[in-house]
């Protein structure tokens, strides 16, 4: 049943869980590889994913019409069966050039911790060291651990990477802000 107000929360950071209206979901996925698949999608630093990259990160070979037609089959259909069947709705949108999550009815932690720090060094280019600091802790108080650990893969393990060093960015320039924003009262 795909219900318009259903919102999905994930947590990435730390640990991997999903919940829709408090219910743990998705605790028992049929296959690794579509697990992956799915956490690859979840990345706040690629919105969108082309049938290229899907395919040489699932399938190690290049978007050709029989690698997606083979993509479709072994893959995406059986995780939008899937995903439908945990969530009541399916959080993926295909389109011609690739695939990406549907942002309006997912709460993602990692998202938002990538909105503070960006948020964050806008306010602190724009010299508003308050703000600044009021994000960057934001974006600390959300940071519960490496993103999705334990889980494989190129894309996680890049975001994985980008994530922990927005984390110690955010750490660094929050303490400094700190001083400077108290000193300017």
């Amino acid at each position: 049943m795909d219900t318009p107000d259903t919102t999905l929360k994930i947590q990435t950071l730390g640990r991997f869980s999903m919940s829709v209206a408090g219910k743990a979901v998705a605790t028992d996925w049929p296959d690794e590889t579509m697990k992956v698949l799915f956490c690859s999608f979840l990345s706040p630093l690629d919105l969108y994913f082309t049938w290229d990259r899907i395919c040489r990160s699932t399938l190690g070979v290049p978007d050709t019409p029989a690698s997606r037609r083979l993509l479709e089959e072994t893959f995406i259909r059986p995780l939008n069966s899937y995903l439908t069947r945990q969530f009541g709705f399916n959080p993926l949108i295909a389109g011609r050039e690739g695939m990406r999550i549907a942002q309006q009815r997912i709460h993602l932690d990692a998202t938002e911790f990538h909105s503070d720090v960006i948020g964050g060094v806008r306010l602190l280019s724009l010299g508003n060291l308050a703000a600044a600091h009021e994000k960057f802790n934001g974006a600390a108080s959300l940071y519960a651990g490496s993103y999705l650990p334990g889980i494989p893969g190129k894309i996680i393990a890049s975001t994985r990477n980008e994530l922990d060093s927005l984390y110690h960015f955010a750490l660094m320039n929050s303490m400094p802000t700190a001083r400077n924003s108290g000193a300017l009262r």
